[in-house]
């Protein structure tokens, strides 16, 4: 029992050399972290520790993660600034240094810690951006419009739709330019706009899906008769809108975003007294100028503005006329269908907003 006693006196001597140690490392880099708080610039442990204790330090004890256990607090601040972590308090480096006394050996990402003490703190904290703050909240998307029922659709019609070139047609879609003689995908996106608009915003709609391009060459003689059977049938029509595609235009610049989503652009074309006579051609300049602003302030970059050419269109025959190109032939059906129903809401607020929806 004696020599027991003996024994364990002998480990406990032995013992206190090592614990003594440790302090006379520790402290010297307390001192340091508490001297980099208060605004020193950091150094290289090698160059900030006295030579003697880094010298005990690389010395300390047989089992080499005694090194690490008491230099890596330390390394972790030396540098460049840019490496220091966020915030650098002394509470980085008590913990680090504390935890070589509290490893759990059982669990093995105290192991973890033990070897790379500062990564403890890192997932307590959670992640952080190189910025050193919280990464932003993903953004919520954008709320969808809920409908309280059907709007009561108005008692005239406001909106006039048909096609001069009823074959055109969208070649993602449908791998071909034009449907001869049938009608194409422009027929598919004024059906769109005309549903939107009744549904959603109660402007009752007049729409002829006549085909008009049998013979291209005779197109706008045959929508002529079109659109005047509209306007003696609908006295109260405040715009008129030929729906067409464009061409020539590649897929990149055939799109555009819109709210996240990638959707067709919408140009507007109008006539001028350049070939034939329409005096009243800067009416129906007015109106698509209008128009396009509103598109630019609900949807930036949806509408490409307004585009004036030499030929009439029939827009002589209304002043609120318009030919819309929906894309181009290089779009999806479905996403000129898209900015068809963008543009609806976009018509509705504006023909509010100049009082021109009445009954």
């Amino acid at each position: 029992m004696q020599r027991a006693c003996t024994g364990n006196i002998r480990r406990a001597n032995k013992f206190r050399p090592a614990i003594l140690l440790k302090l006379i490392i520790i402290i010297p880099g307390l001192v340091f972290i508490i001297i980099n708080q208060l605004g020193h610039p950091a150094m290289a442990l090698k160059d900030s520790v006295p030579r003697i204790v880094w010298q005990s330090l690389v010395m300390d004890e047989q089992d080499p993660r005694g090194v690490l256990l008491l230099a890596m607090p330390l390394l972790a601040r030396s540098g460049a600034a840019d490496d220091a972590p966020s915030a650098v308090t002394p509470r980085y480096a008590v913990t680090g240094a504390l935890t070589a006394f509290q490893l759990r050996f059982s669990e093995p990402l105290d192991l973890l810690h033990s070897e790379i003490s500062l990564l403890a703190l890192a997932t307590e904290q959670g992640p952080v951006s190189s910025a050193g703050a919280s990464p932003p909240p993903a953004e919520e998307p954008e709320e969808l419009e809920e409908a309280a029922g059907p709007p009561e659709l108005s008692k005239h019609c406001l909106v006039a739709i048909y096609n001069t070139h009823t074959g055109e047609t969208y070649a993602l879609t449908d791998g071909m330019e034009r449907l001869d003689g049938k009608r194409g995908g422009v027929v598919t996106v004024a059906a769109a706009l005309q549903e939107e608009l009744e549904t959603r915003y109660g402007i009752r709609v007049a729409r002829s899906d006549q085909i008009c391009d049998a013979v291209y060459s005779t197109s706008y003689a045959e929508s002529e008769k079109v659109a005047r059977e509209l306007l003696a049938q609908h006295p109260h029509l405040v715009t008129v809108l030929d729906i067409h595609r464009d061409a020539g235009k590649s897929r990149q610049n055939s799109l555009v975003t819109v709210n996240g989503r990638e959707v067709a652009p919408i140009l507007i074309v109008i006539g001028s007294d350049a070939r034939a006579s329409h005096p009243e051609w800067r009416q129906n300049y007015n109106f698509a100028r209008g128009l396009s602003d509103k598109m630019d302030s609900m949807y930036p970059g949806l509408s490409l503005g307004v585009r004036v050419k030499e030929g009439r269109y029939n827009q002589y025959l209304h002043p609120g006329a318009i030919l819309l190109e929906m894309g181009t032939v290089a779009n999806s059906t479905g996403e000129a269908v898209a900015s068809a129903r963008l543009l609806a809401k976009v018509l509705a607020v504006y023909l509010a907003e100049t009082g021109q929806v009445r009954d």
